[in-house]
């Protein structure tokens, strides 16, 4: 055994699935774990065969990935871990290959130590059925929002209990019905008036079971989870509203689980994840709390941690390109940054037609959005559809000259003429007014600011401008079936104090969030690796100028370390 006992306490204490365990468990558990190195390239399980390890990655990197499709599913560095299934499930196969991509070494336990190891630590059972349950929702639900290579370490929904309060009243109106049902047949036959209670109770039924059904998605609809890099809240109602809140791990604080006594007994909760920037999301009722807050710790203290080696490396290379160079090489920002030959192709020239209904576009680093195509058909129906009818009259008079509206009702065709052109000028004024008026309604987002800009057509503006680093939270709401159905809602975006600015009936406001915060987060990480820059280069200079000056004293006081090697000799007395 290469790897002590103690290390591997160490590295358990960090990972999630051993949460709870008290020290005779760990050290339990890292006894029976057995050391297996392999070489990169190296197909550590392969999709479809059966499983009965679990693995614990102490280092180098692996890929997973699946037939049928090119990009890899995730990648599992240091510390993560896979197979929990395995050991947890009888004849279990795997679902994708897994590949190292440089040396690894690996921990594994399998099914039979697992097995007897919960008889000394059965808190063990929880904490892999909250990660078999995680992949086993994530397989069935598909999240368009999420990241190349964003992985999914917890998914759950609220907790059982919930759906159980959300079913009574729909389970005691159906036993109501069935009752009202069986009452009515029975009497029926003395009172045939009764026949159509019947009816009216099938009625009730069909409405019972109908809102049992609703509850149901609507509990199946909300989702809590967390990837290696953000926090999530996935909140719908069916045909009502939908809402996505989430916090960046970089950015969360301090996390609290608060439960109440139903809470204690079935094990469900709320999380409270309070971030730097003072804001808190608020996880309603989690299933396994305190799991889901060790999780979560797990991944923060390991972004912490990468964002400290980070921070070394820089240092490193800036003081040596000081002291070897004699100058500061540039530091390449570390976080989101977007490749700029990628971003020169979405720079359009925005003239012209192709313009008139775009609902997002780019110009150079600005973000523009546009209020949704159905809320300008809500502003221009009624002069479209004036022109629709002086068309229709147009069209009816070029076909039956002999009939035309002018003999109709009895009036000369010059004065219809001038009717209709007067009306048809009007209405299209109209029409180009609501237009120029949708049009000019705007919502932008530059690298450092978002703006919400209203200008009326006869050239009055109003605005709304908020820094970028002020915004405190971001979600989105999509309320009603016709948002719904064509996929725009309003951005709430909270910043500094209670301002609140809403970007309203945009497209596809879930994107519009992520837009905002990933530019958030651009503009955030900028300022802060300016700062680190500018703090490093101090670093450097002064760890420079102290080398600089030792040399120097050296030099003028003909320190040993300047002397030649004969002459730090000591010579021999006897000579």
């Amino acid at each position: 055994m290469l790897i002590e006992t103690s290390e591997r306490v160490v590295f358990l204490n960090r990972i999630h699935l051993f949460n709870g365990l008290n020290q005779e468990q760990f050290e339990a558990v890292a006894k029976e774990l057995t050391e297996e190195t392999f070489p990169a390239g190296k197909e550590i399980v392969k999709q479809g065969a059966q499983g009965d390890c679990l693995y614990l990655i102490w280092s180098g990197r692996v890929s997973l990935t699946q037939a049928g499709k090119e990009q890899p599913l995730a990648t599992f560095v240091a510390g993560d871990n896979f197979g929990e299934e395995s050991v947890l499930v009888n004849h279990h196969r795997w679902t994708a290959t897994v590949t190292t991509t440089e040396e690894t070494l690996v921990l594994v336990l399998r099914r039979e130590q697992f097995q007897k190891l919960l008889e000394q630590a059965p808190g063990l059972k929880t904490n892999f059925a909250v990660t078999v349950n995680t992949h086993r929702l994530e397989r069935h639900t598909l999240f368009k929002w999420l990241q190349p290579n964003e992985v999914i370490y917890f998914m759950a929904r609220k907790h059982l209990f919930l759906l159980g309060q959300a079913l009574i009243g729909p389970g005691l109106l159906a036993l109501a019905a069935i009752i009202g049902m069986l009452a009515a047949w029975y009497f029926s036959l003395w009172i045939p008036a009764l026949a159509g209670v019947w009816y009216l109770s099938l009625l009730v039924g069909l409405g019972a079971v109908g809102w049992g059904v609703w509850n149901g998605v609507d509990w199946g609809n909300d989702y809590y989870i967390v990837t290696d890099r953000r926090v999530v809240w996935v909140e719908k109602v069916v045909g009502i509203y939908e809402s996505r809140q989430e916090a960046p791990l970089s950015a969360i604080q301090r996390v609290n689980v608060e439960m109440d006594l139903s809470g204690r007994m079935l094990d469900y909760g709320n999380l409270l994840i309070s971030t730097i920037v003072g804001s808190t999301l608020k996880l309603e009722n989690v299933d396994h709390p305190y799991h889901a807050a060790a999780l979560i710790d797990q991944y923060w203290k390991r972004s912490k941690e990468t964002s400290r080696k980070m921070d070394q490396e820089e240092i490193h290379n800036a003081l040596r390109a000081r002291l070897l160079d004699g100058k500061d090489k540039p530091a390449q920002i570390q976080g989101i940054v977007t490749n700029q030959q990628e971003k020169k192709n979405l720079y359009e020239d925005q003239r012209g037609l192709v313009n008139l209904f775009r609902l997002r576009f780019e110009q150079l680093s600005t973000v523009t959005y546009r209020k949704h195509i159905f809320v300008l058909f809500e502003q221009t129906w009624k002069p479209a559809l004036i022109l629709f009818i002086l068309f229709g009259i147009l069209i009816y008079d070029l076909i039956s000259p002999s009939t035309s509206f002018a003999s109709l009702f009895n009036v000369k065709s010059g004065v219809l003429v001038l009717i209709w052109t007067f009306l048809f000028v009007a209405a299209l004024l109209w029409c180009i007014y609501e237009y120029v008026d949708w049009s000019n309604d705007i919502f932008k987002v530059t690298p450092e600011q978002i703006m919400d800009i209203d200008k009326t057509p006869l050239g009055e503006v109003t605005s709304d401008i908020a820094a970028l680093e002020n915004i405190l939270s971001i979600e989105y709401e999509r309320r009603g079936p016709l948002e719904l159905m064509f996929n725009y809602g309003d951005v709430l975006i909270t910043v500094g104090g209670d301002k609140q600015m809403t970007f309203e009936n945009v497209y596809n406001p879930s994107a519009v969030q992520e837009d905002i915060e990933r530019r958030r987060l651009e503009r955030i990480t900028k300022k802060e690796q300016e700062s680190i820059k500018a703090e490093r280069e101090r670093t450097a200079d002064w760890f420079a100028a102290y080398f600089n000056s030792e040399q120097q004293l050296r030099h003028e006081e003909g320190t040993p370390g300047d002397k030649k090697p004969e002459d730090s000799q000591p010579k021999n007395e006897v000579e």
